[in-house]
């Protein structure tokens, strides 16, 4: 059944044109049918409702901690420069993690190793860091922090934004000079001045030179460099016995294939240390790695999730199943006047997804509500993004196709004088 032209339209409509608003026409009564049904039963929708809500939120919610989680990991390792190449003791596992040597602590990298990568075509910079290990302290007040000795050339890798002072240079790589992270200067110093003063690492007066400016914050606190205190690497060397080469940052020239010059290091390295003792990682690895583990975890963690919404789905089947049985009488007096099975069918599966997309809508609600929450409270930032949403409400439709179609289809084959003697 086709509706009216439409007035100026002077009669001159393509068939497309004419099959959109008839399609309009068609669905419309099925759609008014289907809210004025579950407008007439309001606690047992709402409760479905509630159910495909919880679920939809909860899966919703998880999906965009995560997206915010990997917003907020690739943030943080960008801060190293996406043209760095880490050189650590000990081989890679599979997943990109290191073994061996580099958890227990003993290195095999040394300080030839640097320069013979400085050598390397491409290479900007061959920068040896070893770690401190220790507090820092000041009068009586100790803090924990993460010492790393590395020479002037780390400001260029991570170009560190400066609050106080400034970076030491060349000149000051053999002197006891050391720059503070924000949280480290906020600890030992508070609101008295930190330039020109002096700490204690590892009971090795340093006059602090620069204070870095307060990062964002993050919920990685092992990437953030808030703690951190820089000390020149040939001063820590010359102080600290036993001092060994923890890493090796390589800096490339942005122009040179990353890939080419980390099998150019693994060859040179080779021929160094005469076996594998050693792993090359890539801003491209050291993501993947990450996101192994964090995408399997995620992954288990939603699908925990998601069994609510096969459960409120469940619901919708049993509460549609019920509403077929009481409205048995009137599918009868509907068959009798004149509607098809196919009828039948289209309604009662247009009330299931009806109440699915309900579900769907006030869980989108709900979730931002949560996100906005734990975004304002926590360190963690949600993103959901239009794309998330749309599949939230694709899947909650989906449901209710999948568990509507059941009861949709018992009411299409009810017999009609059967279901008319039905009381």
């Amino acid at each position: 059944m086709g509706g009216p032209l439409v007035p100026g339209s002077h009669g001159r409509r393509s068939t497309a044109q004419a099959g959109i608003p008839s399609a309009i026409m068609r669905l419309s009564p099925v759609a008014r049918s289907a809210l004025r049904a579950v407008s007439e039963h309001r606690l047992r929708a709402g409760l479905t409702v509630l159910g495909i809500a919880i679920g939809a939120s909860s899966v919703l919610l998880l999906v965009s901690i995560a997206v915010g989680v990997r917003d907020d990991i690739t943030r943080q390792v960008e801060l190293l420069g996406s043209n760095v190449i880490f050189v650590l003791p000990g081989k890679l596992s599979a997943t990109g993690r290191p073994e061996g040597m580099s958890v227990l602590g003993i290195s095999t990298l040394t300080l030839r190793d640097a320069d013979a990568i400085q050598r390397v075509a491409g290479v900007r910079a061959a920068i040896p860091i070893t770690f401190v290990f220790g507090s820092i302290s000041r009068n009586l007040t100790e803090s924990a922090a993460m010492v790393i000795a590395a020479d002037h050339r780390m400001a260029g890798v991570r170009a560190p934004r400066i609050a106080e002072g400034r970076f030491y240079t060349a000149a000051e790589e053999g002197r006891l000079v050391c720059v503070l992270g924000h949280e480290i200067r906020q600890e030992v110093f508070g609101r008295g001045k930190a330039v020109g003063n002096d700490i204690a690492v590892r009971d090795k007066l340093f006059r602090v030179i620069g204070v870095l400016a307060p990062e964002e914050p993050s919920a990685f606190s092992q990437v953030s460099f808030s703690r951190v205190v820089y000390i020149p690497w040939r001063a820590a060397v010359a102080e600290f016995k036993g001092a060994q080469i923890n890493r090796i940052i390589v800096q490339t020239d942005y122009r040179a294939d990353p890939d080419r010059i980390s099998a150019q290091l693994r060859r040179i390295l080779l021929r160094s240390h005469g076996s594998e003792d050693f792993g090359l990682l890539t801003y491209r690895q050291l993501l993947a790695a990450i996101f192994h583990v964090f995408s399997v975890v995620t992954a288990l963690v939603v699908g925990i999730a998601a069994i609510s919404l096969v459960v409120a789905g469940i619901g919708i089947m049993n509460i549609m199943l019920i509403t077929v049985t009481e409205r048995t009488r009137e599918i009868g007096v509907r068959m009798a006047v004149g509607a098809r099975r196919s009828d039948i069918f289209r309604q009662f599966l247009a009330e299931a997804v009806t109440l699915s997309v309900l579900g769907g809508f006030v869980g989108v609600v709900v979730a931002a509500a949560a996100a906005r929450a734990i975004g304002h409270f926590t360190l963690l930032r949600p993103v959901a993004t239009p794309a998330i949403i749309g599949l939230a409400l694709g899947v909650c439709i989906a449901m209710g196709i999948t568990f509507g179609t059941v009861p949709a289809a018992r009411a299409s084959r009810l017999s009609p004088v059967e279901a008319l003697r039905y009381e």
